[in-house]
């Protein structure tokens, strides 16, 4: 299960392919910019939209995850080959965010049910995966751009990541839920999205995700304006962070079995990164500072994916996990359109202090958001109450 989220993971590679891919085909940058941005879109609103269909065969989802991601990256590598912008835009943004979307949450609800007793450990084992790729694959991409062309990199990797998911969905096998939670009734999806507390959770959810791609998606480009230019450098430092990324979402979701409030570790990551946006703004063109804040970014980036199943699991119950959990990443389908192009024009019209200021800014105001949530949740009608598991 761990081989599709590691293989979808890739896309977040996508800032040590910009400069190889403008440099071979003569695209501008925001031709770059918009194919991560439709990406992480299309991720989100597949994921929204498939929840369902992981619900109804975990096994149909896993090979549609095969196809379109695998078909995304060939067309990508072909649009790259061939110098076709069109092509490039359509691979690696809707075809492979359909994939993204429906192999993210393909593993999820499946490892929570394989490992009952340890729901936050399984989520984060999952989510893990997704990081995975970042550690593995950048080191691996970075060699392959200093000796092959670019198109010929992704024409590796299509293979590779192709025959992961295809082994990947070959394995999967989700177990039957326990019959208390196959119990409870499901509820009509109207009666989740358009309340308060969903309302207010998401919100939370798209801040944190559009502070970690604004970051994310121009890494090497930041190394780049505080004078970091060796490639071999700037590969160690976005393989570092990519490490946070990946310890983050076992060692926080694990955490959660440990408290009986699953929300917690929330509040630890927003106040981290509110601080680590004011140290960076401080200290905007010191190089360690900048890694350690990027890497305090990454590290609780990979906490709000993490921690966000264990979470709806507390609030909404196992049936319709998948589908809630699809919902709320809808939220990374709006940050994705968000996150890097806001990271993009203020970072090359104000400076990187305005950026980090501002990022400073909106984690802070998820935090406000994140204490309005937690009320909520304490307060809420009697009705809303019984469709919901309790604690524990």
């Amino acid at each position: 299960m761990l081989l599709i989220n590691f293989s979808i993971g890739s896309v977040y590679c996508w800032t040590l392919f910009k400069d190889a891919v403008m440099e071979h085909t003569g695209f501008s940058q925001s031709v770059t910019e918009w194919c991560f941005s439709i990406a992480i879109f299309c991720l989100g609103i597949s994921a929204a939209f498939g929840g369902k269909i992981v619900e109804k065969s975990v096994k149909k989802a896993a090979l549609l995850t095969f196809i379109f991601f695998t078909l995304g990256w060939l067309i990508t590598a072909i649009g790259i080959h061939f110098r076709n912008p069109i092509l490039t835009i359509i691979g690696f943004g809707p075809i492979q965010g359909i994939g993204l979307g429906l192999g993210y949450l393909t593993p999820v609800k499946t490892l929570m049910i394989w490992f009952k007793d340890k729901k936050g450990f399984a989520a984060g084992l999952a989510i893990a995966g997704f990081g995975l790729a970042g550690v593995i694959s950048n080191p691996i991409i970075g060699y392959l751009l200093e000796f092959i062309s670019v198109y010929n990199v992704f024409y590796i990797l299509t293979a590779l990541y192709g025959v992961a998911c295809l082994v990947g969905y070959m394995l999967i096998h989700r177990p039957e839920m326990e019959k208390e939670d196959a119990a409870i009734q499901s509820v009509p999806i109207k009666e989740i999205i358009f309340t308060k507390k969903f309302i207010l959770l998401w919100t939370v959810f798209f801040i944190n995700i559009t502070g970690g791609l604004a970051l994310i998606s121009q890494e090497k480009q930041i190394y780049g304006l505080i004078g970091v230019t060796s490639m071999s450098i700037v590969v160690l430092f976005c393989s570092i962070n990519a490490v946070s990324n990946l310890i983050s979402r076992v060692i926080t979701a694990s955490w959660q079995d440990k408290v009986n409030t699953k929300h917690v570790p929330y509040y630890l990551m927003l106040i981290m990164s509110v601080l680590a946006c004011i140290m960076g703004a401080l200290t905007s063109s010191w190089v360690p500072t900048t890694v350690a804040m990027i890497f305090t970014i990454q590290f609780f980036f990979g906490c709000g994916f993490a921690c966000i199943p264990n979470i709806l699991h507390q609030n909404y119950g196992m049936k319709q996990l998948a589908t809630v959990h699809g919902l709320m990443l809808s939220a990374w389908a709006i940050a994705g359109l968000v996150g890097n192009q806001f990271s993009y024009y203020i970072m090359y019209n104000f400076g990187l202090q305005a950026l980090y200021t501002s990022l400073g800014f909106f984690y802070a105001l998820a935090l406000v958001l994140m204490l309005l949530w937690a009320k909520t949740i304490k307060t809420k009608p009697k009705e809303e109450a019984k469709q919901e598991l309790l604690p524990g």
